[in-house]
């Protein structure tokens, strides 16, 4: 099975998609999948254990992430390729897959990759409107079959009417390699406040606000309250309702990359995740790998949380949001370990890269023959 996989780019940080798609590359080849990476990237000495063709980025005025090496490089492939899976909406690096099928064999598998929430498509509404009617949503029409990582994503592919078979397929995590447990103890060793972190975009969508209100009614000696990432527009917002607010104990500390952010993670005795929608919140699964409880909006498809006794699932709100943090922080070090502990677990028995593969494999086997293989339980047709 010859498997083709494209991104619109592939950025300098492993993060989102420059990390997720990479890593269902190498899940896929860990099972005997023959797969190529498509993708724009400012890097093009990778080092992938798997093929790719990197292509640069090129200036456009008129279409986002116009590119014609990209586009004959795809149409070219698909003539000896079986699927062909593209990640991502709303730029020309997602329409080329569509065109590239067209008079193959190869079949469309498309990714939304959170491109469907109701948020997403508020966003700059008209001109994702036109492009749709110009470009994207004949791409879409086109598929064969759709890829959600959850089931929040899955619903949202209906709701815009498509009708396709969809493999609920979610994004794999690797465990860290520092010894998580040794870690956070040295952490706490070293430094006596306990920490509840925040570690993402500063972007109104990930509910930042809120946590910071949360905090207000929470906030406690001993404990103190961490926001890590880049700013997308909310710095100065969330800093001015520190400084009004006199919130004690917080700090920005700027974007963590590599394995500092495993560090960071682990080193934190809650992660909180209050966003107003996610299709999968990778940082939860990075989390829960560092072995740190978490804290989830209902935003988020971690209802998992609560079942696998690793944390919260709560409703989007300050008052939640608090009472959480309160059950939490009200426990002992040794019950806090334990959750992260069952949390981890989690991740490493249904995130591993290579489990996804095999289930993405399954899902591409069935759709090449229908007649000979039978669905998979996580492949929807309704």
């Amino acid at each position: 099975m010859r498997v083709i996989q494209t991104v619109s780019g592939i950025g300098m940080e492993a993060s989102g998609p420059s990390y997720s798609v990479p890593g269902l590359c190498r899940g896929l080849k860990a099972v005997g999948v023959d797969v190529c990476l498509h993708a724009r990237m400012w890097d093009k000495a990778r080092d992938f254990p798997f093929d790719y063709v990197a292509y640069p980025y090129l200036r456009s005025t008129f279409l986002p992430g116009m590119n014609p090496l990209m586009r004959d490089g795809l149409r070219n492939a698909c003539g000896k390729a079986d699927i062909l899976h593209a990640n991502g909406l709303w730029n020309m690096p997602s329409v080329y897959p569509g065109w590239a099928v067209k008079g193959t064999k190869c079949k469309l598998v498309v990714a939304p990759r959170g491109t469907l929430a109701p948020w997403a498509l508020r966003k700059g509404y008209w001109k994702k409107k036109m492009f749709g009617w110009l470009f994207q949503n004949q791409v879409l029409r086109r598929a064969n079959m759709f890829h959600a990582t959850s089931d929040k994503e899955y619903e949202e592919i209906r709701a815009q009417g498509y009708r396709q078979p969809v493999a609920i397929v979610p994004i794999g995590m690797d465990l860290p390699e520092v010894d998580i447990n040794a870690e956070a103890q040295r952490r706490r060793d070293a430094e006596s406040l306990r920490k509840i972190l925040f570690f993402g975009r500063l972007h109104k969508v990930k509910g930042v606000d809120r946590l910071l209100l949360a905090w207000e009614k929470v906030a406690k000696d001993g404990w103190e309250l961490v926001i890590a990432g880049p700013d997308r527009g909310m710095l100065g917002e969330l800093k001015g309702i520190v400084a009004e607010r006199k919130l004690p104990r917080v700090s920005f500390v700027g974007e963590i990359n590599g394995p500092a952010k495993y560090e960071f993670l682990a080193g934190g005795d809650i992660y909180v995740l209050p966003s107003d929608t996610e299709n999968f919140g990778v940082t939860v699964a990075e989390a829960l790998a560092s072995g740190t409880p978490v804290i989830a909006s209902q935003g988020t498809p971690w209802q998992g949380l609560e079942r696998e006794r690793c944390g919260c699932w709560v409703p989007i709100g300050v008052e939640p949001l608090a009472t959480a943090l309160q059950e939490l922080m009200a426990m002992s070090d040794e019950e806090r370990a334990a959750m992260g502990a069952r949390g981890r677990e989690w991740i490493r028995r249904d995130f591993s890269w290579r489990g996804i593969g095999a289930k993405m494999k399954a899902a591409y086997e069935w759709l090449l023959t229908p007649e000979k293989v039978e669905r998979p339980e996580f492949v929807v047709c309704d």
